[in-house]
């Protein structure tokens, strides 16, 4: 059946999801009943919790690498703040340099254009016409007119006290900014002489310090070289006198001057101690060979027995081997009687089975149920 999918509504979509979960349900309940093991036989609860102990396991793994990379981030989290607060830092001490020499040596009015910007530029500037007989005057520039300019030099005047008076502060102005720059020029000389000379201090602070450490580590590593020296004369002469000892003490033991009474055990009067005994008498010697003589008389006879006992068990295993062999071909003979015998039976079982086999297609089971019959069964759960 085709879906028109442009007429879905909402509705008809929330009614195939829940169709689609509701099949999904069902084939996982088929698997279930089907299961012959877990119908039978149930849960396996040692599977289940091994796979419970090893997802808690998985669950600790990952908050333990979760802590880790917290911390770890938290550290490079620092040490970025570190840095960005050492870059300000940097940069605020750049830009208070770069706005100190700007306020000293790129002030606005040093500029080369400070004259075209000047706000006072009218008030430097010359008039436009400085009399009335001004040859900068032409004729039609309309400055000069009958009966204007009648206070012409009390205005010259007041314009040249006015002008008097102006220089005079500007005078006094850049004097009092010149007596300002030394001053500060001689406060900022001032605090490099005195950062230096404080370096200084503690540079020669520091030296005199590092000599004084150099010197006592010198005095005391003579003084440990001193005494080493004397701790290995010293050793080397109980050394000396120790092996002297020792040389003296093997020249006259009883291993070298071969005691022989030192052999003798004091617990066991027939027993000798290994390590200090030196060899045997002579009439130990001869007792020696004797038992040794008497040992290989008593050996060879043992091993002529042996060799008559061996002879007499290899007779012995051969009439088992004939008995056994004969009883064999007895059992066989047996065997294939038994076989025959078996043989005629299941042939004539077979007959009957084919003559009831015949009897029932022919007579019994005319009506055979056929395989949709059995097909219809164990399709679903319900």
């Amino acid at each position: 059946m085709a879906t028109n999918l442009g007429i879905l509504t909402q509705a008809d979509l929330n009614e195939v999801m829940k169709l689609e979960k509701r099949k999904q349900y069902e084939d996982q309940r088929k698997k279930r009943i089907f299961n012959a093991k877990q119908r039978l036989y149930g849960l396996d609860l040692d599977a289940l919790e091994k796979q419970i102990a090893e997802k808690s396991k998985q669950r600790q793994f990952e908050a333990e690498c979760s802590r880790r990379y917290e911390q770890q981030t938290q550290m490079m989290q620092d040490t970025v703040k570190a840095k960005e607060l050492e870059l300000e830092k940097r940069k605020h001490i750049m830009e208070s340099d770069l706005n100190y020499y700007r306020c000293r040596y790129q002030r606005k009015e040093q500029s080369r254009e400070f004259d075209l910007n000047d706000p006072d530029w009218n008030k430097k500037s010359q008039p436009i016409r400085t009399a009335d007989d001004d040859f900068n005057l032409g004729i039609s520039s309309a400055q000069v007119f009958s009966g204007e300019d009648l206070g012409f030099k009390e205005r010259k005047q007041r314009q040249r006290e006015q002008q008097r008076a102006w220089l005079d502060q500007q005078v006094m102005e850049r004097k009092h900014a010149e007596e300002s720059r030394v001053k500060a020029d001689r406060i900022f000389e001032e605090s490099l002489h005195s950062r230096d000379k404080r370096l200084e201090d503690m540079a020669n602070s520091e030296r005199r310090v590092r000599h004084e450490i150099v010197d006592s580590i010198r005095r005391y590593n003579s003084e440990m070289a001193k005494r080493k020296t004397e701790e290995r004369a010293r050793k080397k002469k109980e050394t000396t006198e120790d092996d002297m000892a020792e040389i003296y003490n093997m020249l006259t033991s009883d291993m070298l001057t071969e005691n022989p009474d030192v052999a003798q055990s004091k617990i066991n009067p027939n027993k000798k101690i290994a390590f200090m005994f030196r060899g045997m008498t002579p009439e130990e010697l001869a007792q020696f060979h004797k038992q040794q003589h008497q040992q290989l008389l008593e050996g060879k006879k043992r091993r002529t027995e042996e060799q008559m006992m061996d002879k007499q068990w290899e007779q012995h295993a051969l009439n088992i081997d004939r008995q056994l062999m004969l009883k064999h071909l007895e059992m066989e003979h047996k065997k294939q009687a038994e076989l025959q015998r078996l043989f005629e039976f299941n042939g004539k079982l077979a007959k009957e089975q084919k003559m009831q086999r015949e009897y029932n297609n022919k007579v019994m089971n005319i009506n055979r149920v056929s395989k949709e019959f059995y097909e219809q069964f164990n399709k679903t759960t319900r």
